[in-house]
């Protein structure tokens, strides 16, 4: 006979209570990392936390506390070992795996000669859209989660891994939890629009552009008004946020250059 499944508020108030464990373990770890490592102690506090509980076939102090076990897709067997370490991984390092990949591809898109330019521009302001909304992903998954109820961490979906009952929950009503889920749900896609529509404004004004680009009156990097120009190392002239931001690689010419490289032009007013 298989077990209940566990309810959203009780999954949630599981995840709760181990992020807090988490948060403390980390600022601990802080302590003794390096200054140059002090940002490794978040997702490190993490996987040591789960390595001494859900690698260990145990439950976690918040599930313990919920009294929820996480199970794998039939719902009558714990989640195998390699299956659990992967879903480790994923919710330690999945988003920055993920903008990584991204970051990759953004990459080999600018450095691809065979494409045109209309193409590659496209390629691009696609890509750059999807990293902004890898967050809104997560979000919007944590809102199906409050309405449907399973785990809340997108590792622990793509794994297959859910949770049980092991003792009688508490009866309860959760529709102030499946309004919460519904109103981040619409917050998650009303920041995907607003993402997706600077993309298609992005799209139209590069079609607008001209073959020669006078950099100097406006960034070609990201076609705004350029307020605080940089030069690099090639000459070309671009803003601020976009030099010391995501770019890695001169738009123009396609010469990579490093942050400590980026001279600001304090006493340069584009356009005069």
């Amino acid at each position: 006979m298989a077990l209940p499944l566990a309810q959203p508020a009780e999954v949630l108030r599981a995840w709760q209570k181990d992020d807090q464990y988490e948060k403390e373990l980390a600022e601990k770890l802080s302590k003794l990392l390096p200054p140059q490592h002090a940002s490794k102690a978040i997702p490190s506090s993490s996987i040591l936390y789960k390595s001494f509980t859900t690698l260990k076939d145990l439950q976690t102090l918040g599930e313990e506390y919920s009294g929820i076990v996480q199970v794998d897709e039939s719902y009558h067997r714990l989640p195998t070992y390699y299956t659990r370490l992967a879903s480790i991984i994923l919710s330690a390092f999945g988003e920055s795996i993920t903008h990584r990949l991204l970051s990759n591809l953004e990459k080999q898109i600018e450095q691809n000669g065979s494409l045109r330019p209309e193409a590659q521009n496209l390629f691009l302001v696609i890509v750059k859209t999807l990293n902004n909304i890898v967050p809104q992903i997560e979000s919007i998954h944590r809102a199906l989660s409050y309405i449907r109820g399973g785990p809340l961490q997108i590792g622990k979906t793509v794994t297959s891994i859910d949770y049980v009952h092991v003792r009688p929950a508490a009866a309860a009503y959760y529709a102030h939890l499946r309004l919460l889920g519904i109103v981040t749900l619409l917050h998650a896609f009303i920041s995907c629009g607003q993402k997706i529509y600077l993309a298609k404004k992005h799209i139209e004004q590069m079609r607008e552009l001209p073959n020669e680009v006078d950099n100097g009156k406006a960034c070609v990097a990201c076609l705004e008004e350029m307020l605080q120009p940089c030069v690099l190392q090639c000459g070309h002239i671009f803003c601020m946020q976009c030099c010391y931001g995501l770019l890695e690689s001169c738009a123009l010419c396609r010469t990579p250059f490093t942050k400590n490289t980026v001279v600001p032009l304090m006493n340069y007013y584009p356009g005069s």
